[in-house]
């Protein structure tokens, strides 16, 4: 199947993960489209880094003002019906894990665009015909305020001890979310999966580096029990199972 992982590197917002896909080749003139085709606004900021060391690509959809879980459900669902979202239950289990309550959590860095942002991350990778997400394991850090709290809460999947810890100060509410919403599973690329494509999304409009910049990959992945070495084989007369 084909399948996108992604990769953080030490800062992760809803926005970047856009940003990647625009610069997997996901046109920004389609993603205004299916916003909208969604009634939604569609004005948002995009701007390749052509002189970075690498290639990454800066999204921003501006807006902010107090959002409760409740808004950013309601929003959801008015994006999804009014587009007919193919996806659109894949969001209700990104904006199910924030809860349904009434508190406002902008203090906690979750923006009444982030509803936005998720339809475009899943409208941009719907085009790029990506049927299922990982995510690249990372040991998440502590981190020093109430989102990062709220963080650390979201994103319970992570878990490893390779590399250095990422702190959860840098990953926004919802893009941790999205991670523990959307990934099959947290797990490396191994041989299982056969790279296409690479693509960045960064956080800054000038200085993308590797700590403000997310890697997006696309390929095909091949799950363990479908894989050729896993196939059963005769060997001297008997079956069985090569592992």
């Amino acid at each position: 199947m084909k399948a996108l992982f992604i990769r953080c590197y030490g800062v992760l917002t809803p926005d970047m993960l856009t940003g990647g896909l625009i610069d997997m080749g996901v046109p920004p003139a389609y993603l205004h489209a299916r916003l909208k085709e969604a009634g939604a606004p569609d004005a948002f900021i995009e701007k390749a880094n052509a002189k970075a060391q690498f290639g990454a690509h800066y999204f921003h959809l501006p807006g902010g003002g107090p959002v409760t879980a409740a808004d950013l459900a309601a929003d959801w669902e008015a994006l999804c019906q009014a587009s007919g979202a193919s996806f659109a239950d894949r969001g209700r289990r990104v904006i199910a894990l924030l809860g349904g309550g009434s508190e406002d959590l902008s203090p906690l860095r979750v923006r009444r665009t982030d509803a936005r942002s998720l339809f475009c991350f899943l409208a941009g990778a719907e085009y790029l015909e990506a049927k299922a997400f990982f995510t690249c394991p990372f040991e998440l850090g502590k981190g020093t305020d109430a989102g990062a709290a709220l963080t650390e809460k979201l994103l319970v999947r992570a878990g490893s001890t390779a590399g250095l810890p990422i702190s959860a100060d840098g990953i926004t509410p919802f893009a941790a979310a999205m991670l523990e919403g959307l990934s099959e599973d947290f797990t490396p690329m191994d041989g299982r999966f056969l790279l296409d494509r690479t693509a960045y999304g960064s956080a800054s409009s000038e200085s993308p580096d590797g700590d403000n910049t997310a890697a997006l990959y696309l390929g095909y992945f091949t799950p363990r029990r479908a894989s050729i070495f896993n196939r059963q084989m005769k060997v001297f007369g008997t079956e069985d199972e090569v592992f």
